[in-house]
């Protein structure tokens, strides 16, 4: 599973971000916009919820679930910087269909989430390859089975080592944005990912 996520930069726009990530196969966008206000992700979002849609592929926003809900998003990624919502709270207000993830650093805080109505948790981008292989494993072994990613700048050709460690994704995008070819580098990226799938 590759989750796309958006970054501004300084060769494209987001929208142009966005359907690279489609025209490579990626089927699921994070829409990471910290420095914009609502108001300019109102005014960004319409052609990428075309985009999405069109491609049936799955977009989310992060950190506002009030926003999400509004824009009709189909879900919502909680960052380590957003501790103001709980995981249940953006459930009761996104409903049983959202997909709803939790930014999380250590085996303890996953094993906390046992019960927590969520469907992934997501590593911060500084944990080392050995880090999450221990903290994938102490999770599995504790027969916790909820799906695992790891995020940050994870070039194509280091997918299938994070593969390799236990995770059931990588949520990434800049180091592919920045190929001199992105389209093929989000595919090479899908095609490490399924050749290692778990």
């Amino acid at each position: 599973m590759l989750q796309f996520i958006t970054q501004t930069n300084s060769r494209y726009s987001i929208a142009e971000t966005v359907q690279m990530a489609i025209e490579g196969g990626c089927r699921w966008i994070q829409l990471h916009l910290p420095d914009l206000s609502d108001a300019d992700i109102r005014e960004l979002a319409p052609d990428i919820i075309d985009m999405c849609r069109e491609s049936a592929v799955f977009l989310m926003l992060e950190d506002r679930p009030d926003l999400a809900k509004e824009l009709g998003l189909h879900g919502v990624h909680l960052s380590a910087g957003c501790r103001d919502r709980s995981a249940a709270s953006v459930r009761e207000e996104l409903g049983p269909e959202a997909v709803i993830g939790v930014e999380t650093g250590s085996a303890d805080a996953v094993m906390a989430l046992r019960n927590a109505d969520i469907d992934y948790v997501s590593l911060p981008a500084d944990m080392s390859l050995d880090d999450i292989s221990r903290l994938v494993s102490t999770v599995r072994e504790a027969e916790i089975a909820i799906p695992i990613v790891a995020a940050g700048d994870i070039a194509a050709d280091d997918a299938a080592a994070y593969m390799a460690a236990g995770v059931s994704g990588i949520a990434t995008g800049m180091p592919q944005i920045m190929a001199h070819d992105p389209v093929e580098a989000i595919a090479r990226t899908l095609a490490q990912l399924n050749a290692h799938s778990n």
